[in-house]
Order: structure tokens, then sequence, then C-alpha cells
């Protein structure tokens, strides 16, 4: 009897600690949005690290990151300028000296560089792992799971700095179990950018590829 009663306490705590977490989870996202709603435009350093299953390679790049609502951002790293005014996106690949030009588009495989860092996605259910010191002060460990488990992305971690609730760091993995690191270095907000940081002029002598 004592162990049928000890088994019901144990459900009933892991139960009430579950709920507590994501209760906590969803009011973490929640300052991570309004702060996002404060923001207008955004400058960030960050390291790219992409790890590819089958092969075990690892590719590492740091970068800029320049971000003005809605939709307007620009990449640049030392191989790639990527530039989006929200309407038109160019790809400038400076090793290969060619630029793609497409039109921009929201879909599942959409994760822009400004809902990724800045804003955390909303079509995911939270959970809080745990909280972690860092030099960027303490942060809060989130892990979020698509709603819709068919999706590009298949799993998505968070660090939020809780000072500022701002994202400091973020893990995907998509569908082809491809995983991808962002960690943010620097970021500085409201900084009024230029709207023609998100326009292209395309050099001389370059290749151009169309696609739209």
């Amino acid at each position: 009897m004592n162990s049928v009663r000890n088994m019901i306490v144990c459900l009933f705590l892991v139960s009430f600690a579950g709920a507590a977490s994501g209760q906590n989870a969803s009011a973490i996202l929640g300052k991570v949005r309004e702060r996002y709603a404060t923001i207008q435009d955004a400058e960030l350093r960050f390291t790219q690290t992409v790890r590819f299953p089958v092969s075990r390679v690892e590719q590492r790049v740091s970068g800029k990151l320049w971000m003005k609502k809605e939709n307007r951002y620009r990449v640049q790293t030392d191989d790639l300028t990527l530039v989006t005014d929200g309407k038109t996106v160019w790809s400038h690949s400076h090793p290969n000296n060619q630029v793609l030009i497409d039109s921009f588009r929201i879909d599942e495989r959409t994760y822009s560089p400004e809902r990724v860092l800045l804003a955390a996605p909303d079509d995911f259910t939270p959970a809080f792992i745990t909280r972690e010191k860092s030099p960027q002060g303490e942060v809060a460990v989130l892990k979020l799971t698509p709603v819709n488990l068919r999706g590009f992305v298949r799993a998505l971690k968070l660090w939020v700095r809780e000072g500022d609730s701002m994202i400091i760091r973020v893990e995907l993995k998509d569908a082809n179990d491809k995983e991808t690191t962002y960690a943010v270095e620097d970021v500085r907000i409201n900084q009024g950018l230029d709207d023609g940081m998100f326009s292209y002029s395309i050099p001389e002598g370059v290749e151009v590829v169309d696609l739209r």
C-alpha cells in the first residue's frame, strides 16, 4: 500500500514539476517577445557552426547581422553578403564571384536571422531545461518542440539572457539531422539603421543569376 501511495506522490510531483517548467518557459519566451516588440533595428556579431551528421564535417564562420523590421536584414561574412529588403534577396558568393537574386518568401524553411536570433518562433512548444552562468550573465536554457512534427526544423534550443531577455545562443536541428549553432557575441539595438543597408548594388564583373 505504501509503495502505491509513494508512486502516486512521485507521479504528482513529476506532473507538477513539468507543469511549472512549462509555465516558466512560456513566461521566459513571453519576455523575449515583449523585448522584441521594442526593437526596430539591431546590429550583432555572431559565430555560426554547422555540423553534418553523415560526413561529420564541421564548418564555422563568423559574421555580422544588421536587421530592421520587417524582414529586412543584411548578413556579412568573409565569403558571403546576403541582403534582403523584404521583397528581393541578393546572395553574393565572393569566392564564386556570383550573385543570386530571388524573391523573398516565408515558408516552413524560412528561419531568418531576425526570427531565430531576436524573436523566438511562435509555432513551437517550450520547455525549461536549466539555468546556466555565462560570460554574458545568467541564462535560461529552453527546448522548443515544433507543433508540426513533420516540419523542416525538428529541434530547437535557446539560451536566453535573463537580464534583458535577449537570445544569445541557438541550436537548431533540421529534418536532415544537420545541426546549426548560432552564438551571439554582441548586440546593439535601435541604432537608427539606414534603409539603404538593405538594398544591394551588384559590383561590376560579377556573374548574376536571377531566379525570380
